[in-house]
C-alpha cells in the first residue's frame, strides 16, 4: 500500500500548477469540446422537430395521459402544451441527460479511482503538492465542462428559436432558468461521483454506482410524483430539485416553508432548487477531498 501523501502543508508551492492543470486539460477538451457540439446540434434539431408536429399535439398527448400523472402536474399541466412548454422539454430528453450526467459520471470517476487502475495515480502522489489538489484540479475542469454543456443546449436552443419560424416569437431568455437548473445537476453529479471515486480502486465499479444511485433517485422522484400520499418522498430524492420545465414556465413560483408560529419562509423557486443541488454537489466534493487526503492509496495491479 502506498501511504505518500505528498507534500502536507504545500506552503512553499503553489496549488496552480501550470504542468497539472495542463495535463487534466489535454484529457479533457475534446471530450467537452465533442459533448458541446453534440448538444447543441441535438438541442436545434429538438426545436426543428417540434415545429414538424401539429399545434394541437402535445394537448392531444396530455388528453390521454393517466390521471394519476394528471394530478401530480396539476394545474402547472396547461403550461406543458403551450410553446414554450413544448420548447422545454429538450432539458429533459433523455439525450441531453445522458450526454450532462455522462459527463459528470466519466469526470468524477477518474479522478481518484481511474487514476489508480490506470496506475497513474502513484506517479501524481510524489509530486511535490498538497494532495488535494490532486482532487481539484480536474474537479474544476468538470465543473467548468457541466457549465459549458449546459450553455450548449441554451445556445442550441437559442439557434433553433432564431431559425424556426414556428417559434420564432419565443424569447431564448425564458429558458435561462433550464440551463442554469441543469447546470446544478449536472455539478451534483460530478460531486457524487467523485465521492464514490475517492472511496474506491475501480473506476467501472465507480461508474455502476453512480450510475445506480441516479436510477434509484429517479425511481423515488417517480413514485413521490405519482402517489398522492408518498409526497414526503421528494425529501429523499435529490433529482426532486431538478425542475428546469417548471422553473421556465412558472418564473414567478416561490418555495415556501413553514414554521408553525413563527410565520413561513418564502423562497424563489429557482433559488430552492438550484441551491439543493448546488449545496449537495460541494458536500460530496468535500467529502471526497476529506476522504482522499487521509486514505492509503493501494498500488494498481
Amino acid at each position: 500500500m502506498a501511504n505518500q501523501r505528498g507534500n502536507p502543508t504545500g506552503r512553499q508551492f503553489s496549488w496552480l500548477h501550470p504542468s497539472l492543470w495542463r495535463w487534466h486539460w489535454r484529457r479533457s477538451w475534446k471530450g467537452m469540446l465533442a459533448s458541446s457540439v453534440v448538444l447543441v446540434v441535438f438541442a436545434w434539431l429538438f426545436i426543428w422537430a417540434m415545429s414538424l408536429l401539429k399545434a394541437t399535439a402535445m394537448a392531444e398527448i396530455v388528453e390521454i395521459l393517466p390521471d394519476f400523472i394528471k394530478r401530480s402536474l396539476g394545474e402547472e399541466l396547461y403550461l406543458y402544451t403551450t410553446k414554450a412548454g413544448q420548447v422545454s422539454i429538450v432539458f429533459r430528453h433523455l439525450v441531453t441527460l445522458l450526454v450532462c450526467l455522462g459527463w459528470a459520471v466519466a469526470k468524477g470517476s477518474d479522478t481518484v479511482s481511474g487514476e489508480i487502475s490506470r496506475g497513474t495515480m502513484e506517479h501524481l502522489l510524489v509530486l511535490p503538492l498538497p494532495r488535494g489538489t490532486l482532487l481539484l484540479v480536474p474537479s474544476v475542469l468538470a465543473t467548468l465542462g457541466a457549465a459549458l454543456l449546459a450553455l450548449s443546449v441554451w445556445v442550441g436552443l437559442a439557434l433553433g428559436l432564431r431559425t424556426v419560424e414556428r417559434f420564432s416569437d419565443l424569447s431564448a431568455w425564458t429558458f435561462v432558468p433550464g440551463a442554469v437548473n441543469l447546470f446544478c445537476l449536472t455539478f451534483a453529479m460530478g460531486g457524487l461521483s467523485t465521492l464514490l471515486s475517492s472511496m474506491d480502486h475501480d473506476r467501472w465499479r465507480t461508474i455502476w454506482l453512480a450510475t445506480g444511485v441516479f436510477i434509484i433517485e429517479s425511481i423515488v422522484s417517480m413514485v413521490a410524483y405519482v402517489w398522492p400520499a408518498g409526497w414526503w418522498l421528494h425529501w429523499l430524492s435529490f433529482l426532486s430539485a431538478f425542475e428546469p420545465q417548471r422553473l421556465i414556465l412558472k418564473p414567478e413560483a416561490v418555495w415556501t416553508l413553514s414554521l408553525g408560529s413563527l410565520g413561513a419562509v418564502r423562497w424563489p423557486l429557482g433559488v430552492w432548487y438550484n441551491g439543493v443541488l448546488l449545496v449537495l454537489g460541494l458536500v460530496w466534493y468535500g467529502a471526497a477531498w476529506v476522504i482522499f487526503v487521509h486514505r492509503d492509496i493501494p498500488v494498481a495491479q
